[in-house]
């Protein structure tokens, strides 16, 4: 079923792909030494610069998204560190996870699921500390549909004394959502090929300010393979350490010429009408939304699970009766919630298929809708 068409996938990752896409994973091998490979790699960093609207240096990992969120923990700090993370949902915690593998100081400042990381907290929280080293945030909790206000927290943390990097992991968000690097002041951005960005998974990208290379320069973390140094030396000729994940970029090189194309204001414009519209007829439904409007992810919803239903059985009646593929939730929000992704290659008429799906499900798992 999963190499089927008909199959209507709507989980957060990975996503589907444009047909302009898909051909371009099926070319051929290439030298990644040779100057074919050389101009495909400049293209791609150019063209991510434009939707991380930076000048800062990007560099191409071959590893998911979690590879990306290690490099930015093993490159900028020493053990004993001081790192702050605020964190709504699973993707933050196995964040703050990493660092704690790697001996930093983690003091984690959790918020129930479903709510944002609230500025007020963060002010008190880093008010109350002499130093820090460093600020970890999901932008887009992929694992509830929550987003945070990267742009209204940035100015508090970078006011405290101890002068913090901000590291984001907006994996999830980048490409679909605005979030303005440099004009922001992010320190460090990570993101990855299988979300919105259209492309299949294998790459992270990980997005370096001169700020975070001058504490680079003094970090004792222990790396080698996500030692950004090497990936910077190499980048100066478009190259990779490694051997980077050759049919992943050759998607993302093809989707981001599309998206280049599309501009990334109307792209951003349209994430925000497909969350809109799936909100609103998630209500038609009778359905209760997990996250309010002002907290909403523009790249995934959620919906509580109706008292006495059976979320993981609901999730096998759409995939196998309906062909429509939702994600449950993770972590605390594990059989609490269903996920439905719009994010990249998605229109109306494939979330009007998903909406049709669930109502037509309500008679097999014995949900009675509310009247409107």
């Amino acid at each position: 079923m999963s190499n089927d068409s008909s199959v209507n996938l709507r989980i957060p990752g990975p996503t589907p792909l444009p047909p302009e896409v898909r051909e371009a994973i099926s070319a051929q091998m290439i030298n990644h030494r040779g100057h074919g490979y050389e101009e495909i790699q400049g293209r791609v960093v150019e063209n991510l610069k434009y939707f991380f609207q930076t000048k800062n240096d990007i560099f191409l990992l071959t590893s998911s998204g979690m590879g990306g969120l290690e490099a930015a923990i093993a490159n900028f700090f020493s053990p004993g560190d001081t790192i702050v993370s605020f964190t709504c949902g699973e993707f933050g915690n196995r964040w703050a996870d990493v660092a704690r593998q790697y001996q930093a100081n983690v003091i984690q400042v959790k918020f129930t699921s479903g709510t944002a990381v609230d500025i007020g907290e963060v002010r008190k929280v880093l008010g109350g500390l002499d130093k820090v080293d460093g600020v970890l945030i999901t932008h887009n909790e992929t694992a509830n549909g929550v987003r945070n206000d990267i742009a209204g927290i940035a100015p508090i943390i970078k006011a405290h004394k101890s002068e913090p990097l901000l590291l984001i992991d907006s994996i999830s968000a980048l490409g679909a959502t605005n979030l303005p690097m440099d004009n922001i002041g992010i320190d460090v951005l990570v993101s990855a090929s299988q979300k919105a960005w259209m492309a299949p998974p294998g790459l992270a990208f990980i997005s370096v300010s001169e700020k975070a290379w001058e504490r680079h320069r003094k970090a004792k973390m222990p790396r080698y393979y996500w030692d950004i140094t090497k990936y910077k030396e190499f980048a100066e000729k478009n190259q990779t350490p490694a051997t980077p994940a050759l049919t992943t970029l050759y998607g993302l090189d093809a989707s981001l010429i599309m998206m280049r194309k599309e501009g990334r204001e109307k792209i951003f414009k349209k994430h925000i009408e497909l969350m809109l519209y799936t909100r609103e007829e998630i209500k038609k439904l009778g359905l209760t939304l997990f996250v309010d409007i002002e907290n909403a992810s523009t790249t995934v919803t959620s919906f509580l699970v109706p008292e006495g239903i059976d979320a993981s059985a609901w999730l096998k009646t759409l995939r196998e009766k309906y062909h429509c593929v939702l994600a449950g939730g993770m972590g605390d929000t594990k059989g609490k919630i269903i996920r439905i992704a719009h994010m990249g290659f998605v229109t109306k008429k494939e979330l009007d298929e998903v909406f049709s799906s669930i109502k037509l499900s309500f008679k097999d798992i014995g949900f009675t809708q509310k009247e409107e």
